[in-house]
């Protein structure tokens, strides 16, 4: 069973793979990573690297061991090159954003998404100049351990809708299944 942080990154660079490529037929599938340390050559630019950060677990409700609401930093790290790197990666972040927005559940895996700061940074060192410009958004989601035949607990993602969200709604929420039916 995957944790929630990887089944957020799988399903944002499933949706970027998807969308990008109508903005900068460049950007496929192999360019984009949910790992951070992904190495980057110049051929290989521009590239999207999904990666998470903190995480939050809300001090109210406190409800531990049971549910939990959890806020996650997600970053989207758009690394580009060339003299027109900034134009590049600020297309590439105003598509990114879009992206995200339309799909603020990623669908139906997590309450909602929100951008909360976009950094940048420039190598000025080199040949060639690099920029990369940071996306950070706010993901918030609900969990629960889950014991399975093994033993372990496993991480359980779960659904409600709004206004139904929160620990006096706990018996409402839906466990998350996947394509194949699943449970996440």
């Amino acid at each position: 069973m995957k944790h929630p942080r990887t089944l957020i990154r799988e399903t944002v660079a499933s949706l970027l793979s998807a969308n990008l490529p109508k903005v900068d037929a460049r950007i496929t599938a192999a360019r984009i990573s949910i790992h951070r340390s992904t190495p980057l050559f110049a051929a290989k630019l521009p590239a999207v690297l999904i990666y998470t950060r903190d995480e939050r677990i809300e001090d109210q409700p406190n409800a531990d061991p049971g549910l939990r609401h959890r806020l996650l930093e997600l970053s989207v790290e758009i690394i580009t090159s060339g003299e027109a790197a900034a134009e590049e990666a600020d297309t590439l972040a105003q598509a990114v954003e879009a992206i995200l927005d339309l799909d603020e559940t990623l669908g139906l895996l997590v309450q909602g998404t929100r951008l909360s700061r976009t950094e940048v940074d420039q190598s000025g060192e080199g040949d060639t100049p690099v920029l990369a410009v940071r996306l950070t958004f706010e993901v918030s989601y609900w969990s629960r351990p889950q014991e399975t035949a093994e033993g372990n607990l496993p991480l359980q993602v779960l659904y409600s809708w709004v206004p139904r969200i929160g620990i006096p709604h706990e018996p409402e929420y839906q466990p998350l299944l996947d394509p194949s039916g699943v449970t996440l």
